[in-house]
């Protein structure tokens, strides 16, 4: 461990290639927001000189996420951290990152030089396995860092992308958070059969006139009273085909289910536990079962779980677009539940100026000050692209939309299986829940599944984004349509991230906290109070950063 008087005010003044790099950190091995680090401090490693197939990256900025402060808060029951055991395995935290090149490896020299400013994506595929940054891989909370093969992975799937040299580090970095927002209105989950995958028909005594027409080919196909048109469609359609009989067992898992006819909530449930990763399940009834359903919408956010319905009896009208929209409703009235935060005002953000978005944006929140802050900040813009903002106590919900009528689009933006009960009680036939804040695996949540056979109800949730999410939102800046720091909020240097982890983890600021890792006695300060243009809502820039860093 160093002692911070032993290192400069800023560590941006590296050699831009050499054999080793003294580096800080701020590991996690578990415990509060206090235990980061070891006894509250950051720690020194030294990095090695770049191998044939890797990068070393100097991280500009890091910007704090929600995410990060549900892992400090969960630890290892984490769903992304499959039960790691963090006093062995230490996490270094942070994933909305801009970074620089110091070293690159032999085999990367033909596409990458030192000082080459990078945008980064997070959720890299090693495989059919999913890694993050920030978790499964070293993150942000760190002077340097080494990116390997599994992130840069050839020209098929680079994960590194080219900003422009004029864009500050903050920006580069909020790419990321917003691109995630934009994740969440594009396709994140199947609406048809799997191809060669396994499915499960399961019918009901009142299911005998269902049929199947869609042209798809699963491997296998395991039949439970199923209809007789769906037992032929099984045996033209699949290689391998089984009948069963009585329920199937606890450890059973299929790419597909199709319940067909009535079904109790308990089968309901026992069905959606049965799906793989990536999996659909099909309800089609004439008469839904309209009691509530426990399902675990942790899969439904982390899993890309999804639940499609139709009265029928044709099974494909349960795959149709009438019944499967990811975007917000033209004209509708979106709820975005608990808009306070970073993530909610960046929904906000984007629902006020999306071209055929929300006729009205309620957007609620907890806190008084988080109020008056989306009033403040969102209220021009609302007027501007002639849309209605309801900003509105947390409280006040109910109340209000006895007024304002049901939603068409709700999202929840708060890690509360109590908010998404609440928020999917509230739509209008046709609406939409998008599950954005995760939650423990295995919380059951008691929705009203029923209504997606009845009245199109969609239920949707989505974690991180993609590079090309991010490249989207980087052309809309590029363009001046889009300017991310309206909800930057406060900087701070690497020796504040205690600080800085700590008041976004008690909510004392309402936009994002970007920590600059090459700075150390910077504390934890308001944009507004650094007498940039006219406060917090000028843009800040680079030279702004400049200026931080004492250049």
């Amino acid at each position: 461990m160093e002692d911070e008087s032993s290192v400069s005010k800023s560590n941006q003044d590296q050699p831009a290639e050499g054999p080793a790099l003294a580096s800080l950190s701020w590991p996690f091995e578990g415990g509060d927001v206090g235990d980061i680090g070891r006894e509250g401090r950051f720690v020194t490693a030294t990095l090695g000189a770049a191998g044939p197939d890797e990068l070393i990256a100097r991280v500009d900025a890091v910007c704090i996420c929600s995410s990060d402060i549900k892992i400090i808060r969960m630890g290892s029951s984490h769903a992304l951290f499959r039960e790691r055991d963090l006093s062995e395995s230490p996490v270094v935290l942070g994933h909305e990152l801009a970074v620089t090149l110091v070293d690159v490896g032999a085999n990367w020299r033909h596409r990458y030089r030192p000082g080459q400013r990078l945008g980064l994506q997070p959720a890299v595929l090693a495989g059919s396995e999913r890694l993050t940054v920030g978790v499964d891989l070293p993150g942000g909370l760190s002077q340097f860092i080494k990116l390997d093969p599994t992130l840069l992975d050839g020209e098929r799937k680079p994960y590194l992308f080219d900003v422009p040299p004029d864009l500050s580090a903050a920006e580069v970095a909020m790419l990321e958070p917003y691109a995630c927002v934009e994740a969440a209105f594009r396709p994140n989950s199947r609406v048809g059969l799997k191809e060669g995958g396994r499915l499960l028909i399961w019918g009901a005594p009142d299911a005998s006139h269902h049929t199947l027409s869609a042209e798809v080919f699963p491997a296998e196909a395991v039949l439970i009273d199923a209809p007789p048109a769906l037992e032929s469609w099984a045996r033209a359609h699949t290689r391998q085909v089984t009948v069963w009989q009585g329920e199937p067992a606890g450890d059973e898992a299929f790419d597909d289910i199709v319940l067909c006819g009535r079904h109790e909530p308990a089968r309901i449930a026992a069905a959606l536990r049965m799906l793989r990763k990536g999996g659909l399940l099909a309800m089609v009834a004439a008469d839904p079962n309209p009691l509530p359903v426990d399902v675990d919408i942790a899969r439904i956010h982390y899993h890309e779980i999804a639940v499609v319905g139709a009265r029928g009896p044709e099974v494909d009208e349960a795959f149709g677009p009438a019944r499967n929209r990811f975007e917000v409703k033209p004209g509708g009235t979106m709820l975005i539940l608990g808009a306070g935060g970073a993530m909610g005002r960046i929904h906000t953000h984007r629902a006020l100026e999306l071209k055929d978005g929300p006729k009205r944006v309620i957007a609620t929140s907890r806190k008084g000050s988080r109020l008056e802050a989306l009033r403040r900040d969102f209220a021009p813009m609302a007027k501007a692209h002639g849309r209605e903002l309801v900003v509105l106590e947390d409280a006040e919900l109910e109340a209000a939309l006895s007024g304002l009528g049901e939603v068409d689009d709700a999202v929840v933006v708060a890690p509360s299986v109590a908010a998404v009960e609440r928020a999917a009680a509230m739509l209008a036939p046709g609406g939409m829940l998008v599950v954005f804040a995760g939650v423990a695996m295995g919380e059951p949540c008691r929705l009203p599944l029923s209504r997606i056979v009845s009245d199109g109800l969609r239920i949707t949730g989505s974690t991180g984004s993609t590079v090309s999410d991010q490249l989207g939102v980087l052309e809309r800046v590029k363009r001046g349509e889009l300017d991310l720091t309206e909800n930057l909020e406060a900087v701070a240097g690497f020796d504040a991230v205690p600080a800085a982890l700590k008041a976004v983890m008690e909510g004392r600021f309402s936009g994002k906290v970007a920590i600059y890792p090459g700075i150390l006695g910077l504390p934890l300060t308001p944009v507004s109070a650094l007498g940039i243009g006219d406060g917090r809502h000028s843009r800040w820039t680079i030279e702004d950063e400049r200026a931080l860093a004492g250049k």
